[in-house]
């Protein structure tokens, strides 16, 4: 059993929320990380202009938290049941106000959740693009109440609403990307069996780089659909192995330089810093499936995944394989960077 807690309405309808969040989840564990998605879910007054600065919203929190919670089941520390708050997650509820009246109100809860640079709430934080350090400046102006002229100071410093939050792998925030025709086609047949073909369907550029879309499309049912990402699974004093099966489709970017790209690694989509190697990272997956009203038809099955390559390739021919053991096929096209580059044009500036 919980002992009490002393907080105000505010604070409490935000743990509340969190522990619900928790339990959507399915997990009994209530870190700091669900109480951030509580504090923003329920925000009011001063703390509504500190998640504006940030750029915070609960999507975007839940996403982050989605993948701790993957990280989680791979390692088998992800447990079930009803959540319990966690040790990290009860400091922060403790968190006395400065004048040491009245109850733990949102503020408090937030300076608490940001004492612990490996907590789970700044581990969020930093997922996202923001900073801890810069993040407890602002909360500081929550708690003791600075002057006019230094919140000032402190919004134009940090204001995030100019100048959105922008992932290393590009396009920039209201960017363009511009779409290539491969060997004069909008898709392009990478490989294929009898029972399934793959396509690149689209590919575009910008200064940033380039990205790309990928189709596999059933031809009969699947006894191993394809998988974009290895499993990763731990092994006892060797750490994490990333499993390759027979449905994992391995990609393959060989670049212009020699170097070569592809989709053994699960890297964060939004990463706070610009990687110093040029890196692939996928940036979404959609799975759909069409029940044919015709029992001589097999169901339609597709599986489609977009992907971007940092950054922009220098002179020189692109090749992009793919190898999907379960279906014993592979594939190879190539296309010149050149024409990507032509297609973007001179870098601005």
């Amino acid at each position: 059993m919980e002992a009490a807690l002393n907080l105000d309405e505010q604070a409490q309808l935000a743990l509340d929320v969190a522990k619900h969040a928790a339990l959507a989840n399915g997990d009994n564990h209530c870190g700091t990380e669900y109480l951030l998605y509580g504090l923003v879910a329920t925000a009011r007054g001063e703390l509504v202009e500190l998640t504006d600065l940030f750029a915070l919203n609960v999507l975007r929190i839940d996403r982050a938290i989605e993948g701790i919670l993957q990280e989680r089941a791979t390692a088998g520390t992800l447990e079930r049941g009803a959540p319990m708050l966690s040790m990290r997650a009860r400091r922060a509820l403790c968190t006395p106000r400065l004048d040491g009246s009245g109850p733990t109100g949102p503020f408090e809860v937030l300076h608490g959740l940001l004492e612990d640079d490996e907590s789970g709430a700044c581990r969020v934080l930093r997922t996202l693009g923001v900073q801890p350090d810069e993040a407890r400046q602002l909360v500081g102006y929550g708690l003791r109440h600075l002057s006019k002229e230094q919140v000032d100071e402190l919004i134009s410093t940090l204001d995030r609403r100019s100048n959105s939050h922008q992932p290393w792998w590009g396009p920039v925030p209201g960017g363009r990307i511009r779409s290539l025709a491969v060997n004069g086609q909008r898709s392009i047949r990478l490989a294929s069996s009898d029972s399934a073909l793959v396509e690149v369907t689209a590919l575009g550029a910008d200064h940033h780089g380039f990205g790309f879309t990928l189709s596999a499309r059933s031809l009969r049912t699947w006894v191993l659909p394809p998988l974009f990402s290895p499993t990763e699974r731990l092994v006892p004093g060797q750490g994490a192995r990333y499993a390759d099966g027979p449905d994992f489709v391995m990609l393959q970017i060989l670049l212009p330089d020699g170097q070569v790209l592809d989709n053994r690694h699960n890297y964060e989509r939004f990463a706070g810093s610009t990687p110093t190697i040029p890196r692939l990272v996928r940036l979404g997956q959609r799975d759909e499936r069409l029940a044919l009203n015709d029992r001589r038809q097999h169901d339609q099955h597709t599986v489609t995944t977009d992907w971007w390559a940092w950054p922009l390739p220098g002179e020189g021919s692109i090749e992009m394989r793919i190898d999907w053991p379960a279906e014993a096929i592979s594939g190879v096209i190539s296309f010149e960077s050149a024409a990507l580059r032509q297609l973007v044009g001179p870098p601005p500036g």
